[in-house]
């Protein structure tokens, strides 16, 4: 019995290893290419693309840009940092501003919680705000 409890407690450990290397692998390919998250509220695609320490993202629907200084904390850790926006995205939408204007040099902080060569889930948050977790899909 305690043969198979040992036995047991190993492969626990194993399975638990792979999985940390597999997730540290799987950020290094999120660090730069074509992604995009689909808005289930507005029900509106922002495309985003990652290049070294630069992100655009591209609001399909109203074609405003967003750019953002990208800084990797850790192998599955960014953060993003406010750079421009286009006029229309920032004065249509006042929270928007707000946003910016109160906390435009403090970072939001990614953390990629698991992925796969599809998707990632992350968390992200902001000092003065609320975190939220949602889904970033790989464009192939």
């Amino acid at each position: 019995m305690q043969c198979q409890s040992l036995l047991f407690s190993m492969a626990v450990i194993i399975v638990f290893t792979s999985f940390s290397k597999t997730t540290k692998q799987n950020c290094e390919m999120y660090r730069t290419g074509k992604f995009y998250i689909y808005n289930k509220t507005s029900k509106q695609k922002i495309n985003i693309e990652r290049r070294d320490s630069l992100q655009i993202e591209t609001n399909e629907t109203t074609y405003d840009i967003t750019v953002m200084t990208v800084k990797w904390t850790g192998s599955c850790e960014y953060e993003l940092l406010f750079n421009y926006a286009t006029p229309k995205e920032v004065s249509k939408d006042k929270s928007v501003q707000r946003i910016f204007d109160v906390n435009g040099d403090m970072p939001l902080q990614i953390k990629i919680l698991s992925g796969t060569d599809s998707y990632y889930i992350f968390e992200a948050g902001k000092k003065g705000f609320r975190s939220l977790s949602d889904t970033v899909w790989l464009v192939k």
